[in-house]
Formats: C-alpha cells, structure tokens, sequence
C-alpha cells in the first residue's frame, strides 16, 4: 500500500507538471511580518492567479502574502505535506488524495475546468472516443487528470484505447512537434506549444466536448482547485473570503485581457513564452466557483474516480470537512 502510495505521489507529481514549468522564482511582496504564504505554479494554473502578485490580496487588512512562483512540482508536493503552505493551486483528484491521507487542508474553490485536447497529426480525424481506438494515444503520465479523463470516457462508452505513457508532459509536447509521435492528449499551454511547432497537426478532439456528450448529466469536470490550510481557515476566516474574492478578480481578468495577461505574467517571473499562454488562455477554461457550486461539481467527479480506480482518491469519497 506505502508503495503504491508513493508511486500515485509520483504520479499526481507529473499531473502537476501539467500545470507549471521552470524553476523555482520569488515575487514575493515586500518585507511580510506575518505572511500569508501562497503557493502558485509556474504553468497555466498560476497564469490564472497572476494578479494576486501585483493586487494586495488583503485589501482592507494589515494582512500580507507572500506569494511564491513554483517550478517543481515534486517540491509543493512536499511542502503540502508538511503543511508549509496556507494556500496552493493542486489538481482536484490530488486534493482528495492528500484528504485522505490526513493532509490537513480544505478545499476553498474550483479554478479551472478541463484544458485537455487531443492533438494529432491533420491526417487523424476523430469523431467519438471510439475513434482513439484506431491508433496509439500518447498520455503525460499514468494516473494524470488526461489519463483519468480519458479513461472515464472509454470506459463510459466500452471503447477499447491503446495508450502510451512512454513520455513526460514536456517530452511529449516535443515528440509531438517533432512529430515522433501521432496523436497526444494534452493540456493547456502544452497543446499550443505542439500546435505553434510548425508542423502539420490540430486538434483531432476536444476532450471536454467528448466528456459533455458521454456525461450529459455532469456536462464539466474540475481540474484545477485553490486548498486552505485548515487551521488558517478556522483562525481567518475573513482572510480566506478576502483572498478566494482576489483569487475569482484574477481568474476573470485573466480569461477577459489574454492579450495584457500575457504580458504581465512575463513581468512577474512565469517562464511560458507570452505569445503561447495569449493563444493558450482562451482554452484554459479558467473558472471559480466555491460553496455549494464547488461540491456540486466536485463530488460527480470524484464519485466517477472511485468507480474507475478507487486508490487515485486515496479509497474513500472526500468528507464534508474537505470542503470549506
């Protein structure tokens, strides 16, 4: 169980991948007394929440954030589990995860539903998940939010997939461009890096439309969330309403301005190429929804988790504490 625990740890590490690039940066706010302290990746899921580096989060407050760009996400993994964190971006599935493993954080808000698309080269045309059958799929990683996606999919319809997990999500993209390989699912901005690579490829499939037509009934699913350290949010209550207020104001501008959110996230130490992440923002499908909305869309989804692979939650549906 240790074992496979770890090997999911390593797993969930890749799926963050998929939201952050680079190295480690610091845009922290000056000289903080008693910080805050924010956790963002340097990848898509912190692009979303570029303005809390530059708007104070606490408006109102003596409070302060300290605010810090990460670029590995093996270490945030880490630091969530010494609980170094008060609040962090994380894939939906890792926070449950993490839950039920004793982690103690809550879930505060969605951030961004699913970013995923299936890029191949324009020879392939794909109509329905069955369609995947036909070819070798290429997936980031074993147990990533694409391979769960996609395989939530096929195993709703019996489509029969051959699946490749031969390349890391930045590997992938590469193989792409390179075209060493065919057809991949893909997250935001990774999608755009292939597709802007010169070579002949599109969008074969958008995996949140499959995902609509094959789930009718819960037509999204959420990727990414923002956790709370529970302690912080018994202790400040009104901090955590401030911030998830500054979380949902930099979530819209950024979706409205990608132009303007291009630039700024340049400016403030994120490595992604802006020309990418202007073209990649439209498809990030960044979001915000917490309280009732939240659960709502959260428990479909881990509910379809536990029936496919129970372990990828940690065995056991989240609690009514996991949500704040």
């Amino acid at each position: 169980m240790k074992r496979f625990f770890l090997l999911l740890i390593i797993s969930m590490s890749i799926s963050i991948s998929l939201m952050a690039t680079g190295s480690t940066e610091t845009i922290s706010r000056d000289a903080p007394l008693a910080p805050v302290r924010i956790a963002l990746l340097n990848g898509p899921s912190g692009i979303g929440l570029v303005r809390l580096s530059i708007d104070n989060p606490f408006p109102g407050t003596e409070a302060v954030a300290d605010i810090q760009l990460l670029g590995a996400p093996k270490v945030l993994t880490g630091q969530i589990l010494k609980g170094e964190w008060d609040a962090a971006v994380l894939p939906a599935n890792m926070a449950a995860l993490l839950y039920n493993k004793g982690v103690a954080y809550k879930t505060a808000a969605v951030t961004g539903m699913g970013n995923l698309y299936l890029v191949a080269n324009k020879d392939v045309k794909i109509n329905s998940i069955a369609d995947f059958g036909a070819q070798t799929v290429h997936i980031p990683g074993k147990n990533t939010t694409p391979d769960l996606i996609t395989q939530l999919i096929a195993a709703e319809v019996g489509a029969t997939l051959h699946l490749d997990y031969s390349f890391n999500p930045a590997d992938l993209a590469k193989a792409l461009a390179g075209a060493v390989v065919e057809a991949a699912v893909l997250p935001e901005p990774l999608a755009t890096i292939a597709l802007k690579s010169g070579q002949d490829l599109h969008i074969a499939a958008d995996m949140q439309a499959l995902w609509k037509e094959t789930f009718p009934q819960t037509p999204e699913y959420p990727l990414t969330v923002i956790v709370v350290k529970s302690d912080f949010a018994e202790n400040h209550p009104d901090l955590v309403d401030l911030l998830m207020d500054s979380v949902e104001k930099s979530l819209n501008w950024v979706a409205e301005n990608p132009a303007e959110a291009s630039g700024l996230i340049k400016a403030v130490g994120f490595t992604l190429p802006p020309p990418i992440v202007a073209q990649a923002i439209p498809r990030s499908n960044y979001i915000f929804l917490k309280g009732d909305e939240m659960r709502a869309l959260m428990e479909p989804y881990f509910s379809s988790l536990m029936a496919l692979n129970p372990e990828v939650l940690g065995g056991a549906l989240p609690g009514d504490d996991f949500y704040n």
